[in-house]
C-alpha cells in the first residue's frame, strides 16, 4: 500500500487514527503528515488550551468590535453637544446679527464657542486618563433639551450642560476633585487669555469685530467656569469642594471677577 505522503510502496504501512490513511515509517506521525485530525492528538492540556486560547481571541475581537461602536458614538454626541453649546453661544450675539458679520467672523465666533466647550471636556477626559481611568463623554437627553432651550436669544438664563464625561465606577473624592477642577480651570485661562488679547486689540484700534468676538469669548469662557463650578447635582463644584474648598472658592471667586470685567 502506498504513503499518502511520499507515495512509498509500504507492505506493512502505518495507519493513522486520526485521519484514516496509510503512511511510511517517514510519514506515519500526524504532525509530519500534516494530519486535519492533530488536534484529537494533543493532550488533553494542549487542547484545552487551545479552545482558552480561542475564546480569548473572541472576545478581544468582540471587545474591539464594541469599542469602536461606542468611540463612534462618543464623537457623535460629542459634536451634537458642541453644536448645541455653540448654538447658545451665537445666541448671545443675536441670530440677525450673522447676517451683518463677514463669513470669517461666523467662523470664528463658531469656532471659539465650539472649542471653549471641547477643551473643557477634554481636559477632565485627559486627567481622568492620567489616573489610569476610563473616562468617555456621555449626552444627556435633559441638559442637552436645556442647552437647546438656552439658545433662545435674549433668555437672561443660559444653561449649558448638554452632556459631561463619565468616569465609572468608584473614584476618590480627591482624584474626581482634581478631575473636575481642571475643567472650569481651562475656561478660566481661556477667559484671560481672550480678555487680555481683546484689550490689547481696542488699544491698537484694529477691526471692532475682532475685539468684540475676543470680549465675547472672554465672557462665555467665564460663564462655564461659573456655571459648572456652582455646587449642584453632577456639576464640578460639588466634586471639587468634597476635595478642596479653597480651590474651589478661589476659582469660584476668579470666574466671577472675568464675568464681571468681561460683561
Amino acid at each position: 500500500m502506498k504513503c499518502a505522503v511520499c507515495g512509498k510502496e509500504e507492505l506493512l504501512p502505518f495507519k493513522c487514527k486520526y485521519c484514516g490513511e496509510y503512511f511510511c515509517a517517514e510519514h506515519r506521525l500526524p504532525e509530519i503528515h500534516n494530519c486535519p485530525g492533530i488536534h484529537a492528538a494533543a493532550s488533553p492540556y494542549e487542547k484545552e488550551m487551545k479552545e482558552i486560547k480561542a475564546r480569548i481571541k473572541s472576545e478581544e475581537e468582540f471587545l474591539k468590535t464594541v469599542s469602536r461602536k461606542a468611540s463612534r458614538k462618543e464623537i457623535f454626541q460629542i459634536i451634537l453637544s458642541t453644536l448645541l453649546v455653540s448654538l447658545v453661544g451665537i445666541s448671545l450675539i443675536g441670530y440677525l446679527n450673522l447676517f451683518i458679520l463677514t463669513p470669517l467672523i461666523i467662523i470664528l465666533y463658531v469656532t471659539g464657542f465650539a472649542l471653549s466647550y471641547l477643551l473643557h471636556e477634554l481636559a477632565h477626559r485627559y486627567v481622568a486618563r492620567t489616573y489610569k481611568l476610563k473616562a468617555y463623554f456621555k449626552l444627556d437627553p435633559i441638559g442637552s433639551l436645556l442647552t437647546f432651550i438656552s439658545a433662545i436669544p435674549d433668555l437672561p438664563i443660559k444653561f449649558i450642560a448638554p452632556g459631561a464625561v463619565v468616569v465609572p465606577g468608584l473614584t476618590p473624592p480627591e482624584i474626581m476633585g482634581r478631575i473636575a477642577f481642571w475643567g472650569p480651570t481651562v475656561n478660566l485661562i481661556l477667559s484671560i487669555i481672550f480678555y487680555i488679547s481683546s484689550t490689547i486689540l481696542k488699544y491698537l484700534v484694529i477691526q471692532p469685530h475682532f475685539y468684540v468676538f475676543l470680549l465675547l469669548l472672554a465672557k462665555f469662557n467665564a460663564f462655564i467656569a461659573l456655571f459648572n463650578l456652582i455646587p449642584f447635582g453632577p456639576l464640578d463644584g460639588l466634586k471639587i469642594i468634597r476635595w478642596s474648598m479653597s480651590r474651589w472658592a478661589s476659582t469660584m471667586a476668579l470666574s466671577i471677577v472675568m464675568l464681571i470685567v468681561s460683561w
